[in-house]
C-alpha cells in the first residue's frame, strides 16, 4: 500500500514539473549597439524559441519601473503566429530613450502570448539595458586677435553625460588672411568639463575672418547607427538584413569667427615696475592709441583696492595714463590681468611688476666717547620688510674730520628684517666741529646699491639730539661751569672780607 502510494505520488509530482516548464524560452534581446544613447531612437529585437508547438504567437515589449519614465515605446509588438518546436522566433520593436535620461541601466518587459491547445497562455522575462550618455562639446573662441602670429586658447565644455576622447581639431587653411600654425589636441574631456585647447593662429588685415575646421572625438563605446534595410523573399519566407555603421568616432565641422585688429593699436606700458611689499601703490598705465578715437574701458584682475574698472577717451595718436590702487602682500614677480575694451575689440594682456621688501635702517643707541680722538659706537636697527645686504657703516672724510683707522669703516654685513646689526667708528677732531658725517650703504634684493647719508651733531664735541635718531645730550657745558666757578670766588671773598671786618 505504502510502495503503490509512494508511486502515485511520484509520477503526480512528475506531471505537475512537466506542466509548470515553460514552453517559450526567451533567448536574447538585441539593440545591436553596446550602450544606447539619450535621445536617440533604436531597433531592437527579442528572441524566443518554443519547446512545443504553439500558435497565435504575439512578442511584445513595455517598460518596467523607473523604465517607464525615460524609455518611450514606438513600436511595442510583433506577430510571429505558429511555431514549431526548436523554431526561432524573432520580435522586432523600436524605442526612444528620452532626452533626460540618466546614465544608468534601464529595465524592458519582453513578453510572449500564444495559444496551445486552444489555451491561451502568456510568458515573461525581464532583461536589462544600458543607457550612457553621449558627450556634446561646444567652443568659445576668443573674439579679437591681432595681426600676425596669435597663441589663443579655445574653451571646450563637455554639455553632455558622456567622455569624450582624443579630440583634435583641424584646419582648412585655404584663406590667406588667416590661417592655423598648429593644429588643437586634447586627451579627454569629462561630463560637465570645461578644458583649454591650445592653437597657434596667422592673421592679417583687419575686419571678421572665419576659420573653418574640423572636430573630431570619440566615445568610449561604440556606437552603431542604422543606415538602411533590405529585405529578400525567399520562397513563402522574407529575410530583412539591417546595416550599420560604427559612429564611434564623431566628426563636427563649423567656423571658428573672429576680429582681426592690428597689432600696434594701441601700445601698452607700466609707469613702475616695482613696488614694495604690503603698502598701497598706484598702478599706472601708460596707453597710447593707434586705432582711431575711442572710449577705453581698463579692467585689471589682481590685487585692487577700490575700483578695479575705468574710463578713458583717448584720441587718434594721443597717450593718456591711468592709475589703480594697489597692495600685494607678498614678494616676488606678480602678474595683473589687464582687459582693455574699446569699440566692440578686447585686448587681455598680463603685466608683469616687481613686489619687493623694504630696507628701513635707523640708527639707535649712539654713543660718543672723547675730546679731540672721538669713538662712536651704536646700533643700526632694520625696521623695514626685507633684509639688508653687505651693510657699510663709514665716516665721510672732511676738512676737520680724519677718520681713523683701523675704524674708519665697519662692515655690519646683513640686517634681516626685525634685527639690529652694532657699529663701531673712530675718528680725529680738528677745530671747531658741529656734526660728525656718516655713510651707510648696503644692498637690496635686486642688489641694487642703496646710499643712505646722516648726521651725528655734537656740541663742545659731545654728542646732542639730531633728528636722524633720539636720544639724550650727555656732554658737560664748560661754559656755565666757569660760571659757576667765579660765583664761588665771589662768594668766598665776600665772606673774607665780613670775616676781616669783625677783627677790625
Amino acid at each position: 500500500m505504502k510502495k503503490s502510494f509512494f508511486i502515485f505520488l511520484s509520477i503526480f509530482s512528475l506531471f505537475l514539473i512537466l506542466n509548470t516548464l515553460n514552453a517559450v524560452e526567451f533567448t536574447s534581446i538585441d539593440y545591436k549597439n553596446q550602450y544606447l544613447e539619450p535621445s536617440k531612437t533604436y531597433d531592437l529585437w527579442v528572441v524566443i524559441t518554443p519547446e512545443k508547438e504553439i500558435n497565435n504567437t504575439i512578442i511584445g515589449i513595455y517598460p518596467y519601473g523607473e523604465s517607464k519614465d525615460y524609455i518611450q515605446i514606438i513600436k511595442g509588438k510583433d506577430s510571429e503566429g505558429q511555431l514549431f518546436p526548436s523554431e526561432k522566433g524573432v520580435g522586432h520593436f523600436i524605442i526612444k530613450i528620452k532626452d533626460d535620461a540618466p546614465s544608468k541601466d534601464y529595465k524592458i518587459v519582453a513578453y510572449c502570448n500564444y495559444t496551445e491547445d486552444n489555451k491561451q497562455y502568456s510568458e515573461n522575462r525581464i532583461f536589462t539595458i544600458p543607457v550612457r550618455g553621449k558627450p556634446i562639446l561646444t567652443i568659445e573662441n576668443p573674439p579679437t586677435i591681432k595681426e600676425g602670429v596669435n597663441t589663443i586658447y579655445l574653451k571646450i565644455t563637455n554639455e553632455g553625460t558622456g567622455i569624450a576622447r582624443n579630440i583634435k581639431m583641424q584646419f582648412n587653411n585655404d584663406d590667406n588672411q588667416i590661417y592655423a600654425l598648429s593644429d588643437g589636441y586634447i586627451n579627454y574631456i569629462k561630463p560637465g568639463e570645461t578644458r583649454l585647447m591650445e592653437i597657434k593662429i596667422y592673421a592679417s588685415g583687419d575686419g571678421v575672418v572665419k576659420l573653418p575646421y574640423k572636430l573630431t572625438y570619440s566615445n568610449p563605446y561604440d556606437n552603431l547607427q542604422l543606415t538602411d534595410k533590405t529585405k529578400t523573399e525567399q520562397g513563402d519566407s522574407n529575410t530583412i538584413t539591417y546595416n550599420y555603421k560604427n559612429q564611434k568616432i564623431v566628426e563636427e565641422t563649423g567656423n571658428l569667427v573672429f576680429k582681426v585688429i592690428p597689432d600696434n593699436v594701441i601700445d601698452l606700458n607700466v609707469i613702475n615696475y616695482t613696488y614694495p611689499v604690503g603698502e598701497i601703490n598706484n598702478f599706472t598705465l601708460s596707453i597710447k592709441n593707434n586705432y582711431k578715437d575711442s572710449n577705453f574701458i581698463i579692467t585689471i584682475g589682481n590685487y585692487y583696492l577700490g575700483n578695479n574698472q575705468k574710463n578713458l577717451f583717448i584720441k587718434h595718436g594721443e597717450t593718456k595714463n591711468v592709475s589703480f590702487k594697489i597692495k600685494v602682500n607678498d614678494m616676488g614677480v606678480k602678474e595683473i590681468p589687464v582687459k582693455i575694451i574699446f569699440d566692440g575689440n578686447e585686448i587681455n594682456k598680463n603685466i608683469s611688476i616687481n613686489v619687493i621688501g623694504k630696507v628701513q635702517l635707523v640708527l639707535t643707541g649712539v654713543n660718543i666717547e672723547g675730546i679731540t680722538e672721538k669713538t662712536i659706537t651704536g646700533d643700526l636697527s632694520n625696521i623695514g620688510t626685507t633684509k639688508a645686504k653687505s651693510v657699510l657703516v663709514s665716516i665721510k672724510r672732511t676738512k676737520n674730520i680724519i677718520p681713523k683707522r683701523p675704524y674708519e669703516n665697519y662692515f655690519v654685513g646683513t640686517i634681516n628684517a626685525d634685527d639690529y646689526g652694532s657699529f663701531e667708528l673712530h675718528c680725529v677732531i680738528n677745530g671747531n666741529v658741529s656734526e660728525i658725517p656718516i655713510v651707510i650703504t648696503y644692498r637690496d634684493e635686486d642688489n641694487n646699491l642703496i646710499t643712505i647719508n646722516k648726521e651725528i651733531e655734537i656740541d663742545n664735541g659731545q654728542l646732542v639730539l639730531n633728528n636722524n635718531y633720539k636720544g639724550k645730550g650727555e656732554g658737560i657745558n664748560y661754559f656755565v661751569v666757569g660760571i659757576g666757578l667765579l660765583f664761588c670766588i665771589g662768594v668766598i671773598y665776600l665772606m673774607y672780607r665780613g670775616f676781616a671786618r669783625k677783627k677790625e
